[in-house]
């Protein structure tokens, strides 16, 4: 991904504390159609999943705020829009965390495939796919962090709305 936008990778030596803004990872899919792409977001600790037609970075990352505060209000969420800080400058890191990147394949495949059965890449489709992945249950060693067999975004938001992070 970063080579398509012709970012310069930088490893990031700072950890996150607390959920919120959290960090984005990016990794870009096939929606089984001639030329296109979609550029999938996913927010770690919450795993909120927000799609991006295109296959350009820096375009998709001037649409990530808009897509977030659309799926955040549509689903009851959107007082929590501002803890996440994306308007302000994006900061562009790699990962080696296995875990990430073992849910971001795992996400990848199923996104893929879902993609591919949709008859246009409509922006109703679009939406319908994100709030569907509200519900997407995350085992692994990112559930056990949060103390669960299983996580869903849907339950990591419901947390943060009630002051429990």
């Amino acid at each position: 991904m970063l080579s398509i936008a012709r970012i310069k990778p930088v490893k990031m030596e700072a950890s996150i504390n607390g959920p919120l803004p959290g960090e984005w990872y990016a990794s870009l899919l096939s929606t089984g159609r001639k030329g296109g792409s979609v550029i999938h977001f996913l927010h770690h600790p919450t795993l909120i999943s927000i799609l991006v037609l295109g296959r350009s970075l820096n375009k998709a990352l001037d649409q990530l705020p808009v897509r977030l505060a659309g799926l955040l209000s549509r689903n009851g969420f959107a007082e929590l829009m501002p803890g996440f800080e994306l308007f302000t400058q994006p900061e562009i890191y790699t990962t080696n965390s296995r875990s990430i990147l073992a849910n971001m394949t795992k996400m990848k495949m199923d996104l893929e495939y879902n993609l591919a059965l949709l008859e246009e890449l409509d922006p109703h489709e679009i939406n319908s796919l994100e709030d569907m992945y509200l519900t997407y249950l995350t085992g692994g060693k990112m559930a056990r962090s949060a103390g669960e067999e299983y996580i869903r975004a849907l339950d990591q938001l419901n947390k943060l709305l009630s002051g429990r992070s």
